[in-house]
């Protein structure tokens, strides 16, 4: 593998599902530092002609199988929507010690994200998850040190869509959570952070005209609304991407965050499922499994 610290950074995709392979795609081929040549697709929600045209639009080589990718690369991006892939995805890339980024949502069990976390271990770096936090208006609410008290509200599903705010929260409270107790309202829970945070949590707003938004009532009052828009993508998608070559560079620290927000994330699925408080040592978290093939069958991309 290329010495990253200084080198361009060589790219491949596994999984052209969505529409972030395209996204970032077109962000990493306006820098300097990074490139992207290769992609795989394992055929779930994309046609043979649809992947020929993403290679000649991007200048990118096709491969059969993710290890064909995986073993000519820097680093690799898993962006396929069956979160079910993403475990055994990200153990090719463990084994070839290549880093990564999983796409969120980062996987649908405890047993997949522990897989993933034991062999992250200390040697390949990892990012990945939702980039609504990296948004810039959410800058200052990153920045500010000591106790959160958040109020943030999304849209569409929990789980799949749900994912932006309970990573957004986990990344602006810097800290692992501790309790999550569903609110008197039926799509909202409240979570307590480690530090003292907590961050109430509400995913039942509008598709239509979608936004996400937050207050944060700590030392001093801060809101965000990000759009769901074209605009508002690129202006969180940039950052993300900064982000991720800081990781493969080595320019970051460890990943625990990653995996305490998806572990976050399936708690919270079963205290709206449940209705009942969930603790990290809690069995019904344990039990918790999104079936991300049948979620595939059904997904359709934005484009």
């Amino acid at each position: 593998m290329t010495d990253t610290g200084t080198a361009v950074i060589d790219i491949g995709i596994l999984g052209l599902d969505t529409s972030h392979a395209e996204k970032f795609t077109e962000i990493v081929t306006r820098r300097s530092d990074a490139t992207i040549s290769a992609v795989w697709d394992g055929g779930e929600v994309r046609d043979e002609t649809y992947v020929t045209a993403f290679c000649n639009e991007y200048d990118t080589i096709t491969h059969d199988r993710p290890e064909a990718l995986i073993e000519r690369v820097d680093a690799a991006m898993v962006l396929a929507v069956n979160w079910d892939r993403h475990a055994p995805l990200a153990k090719r890339c463990f084994d070839a010690g290549v880093p990564m980024l999983i796409d969120k949502p980062i996987a649908g069990s405890i047993e997949d994200i522990e897989t993933i976390r034991r062999r992250a271990g200390n040697s390949t770096p990892v990012f990945g998850g939702s980039a609504v936090p990296y948004h810039p208006s959410l800058s200052e609410m990153r920045r500010s040190d000591g106790r959160h008290d958040l109020f943030a509200a999304g849209y569409n599903s929990p789980f799949y869509y749900g994912v932006h705010l309970t990573d957004t929260v986990r990344t602006i409270c810097g800290a692992d959570w501790r309790r999550i107790e569903p609110a008197v309202h039926d799509a909202a829970v409240t979570v307590a952070f480690a530090d003292g945070s907590n961050a109430t949590l509400r995913f039942d707003g509008p598709t239509e005209d979608a936004a996400f938004g937050l207050l944060d009532v700590s030392t001093t009052v801060r809101t965000a609304s990000i759009e769901g828009n074209e605009t508002a993508f690129q202006r969180m998608y940039g950052p993300y991407i900064d982000a991720f070559l800081e990781t493969v560079r080595g320019e970051r620290g460890r990943s625990d965050w990653l995996f305490d927000a998806a572990t976050l994330h399936l708690g919270i699925q079963a205290a709206l499922e449940g209705n009942e408080t969930i603790y990290p040592d809690s069995s019904e978290l344990f039990a918790v499994s999104k079936d991300g093939t049948a979620f595939t069958q059904a997904y359709k991309p934005l484009y």
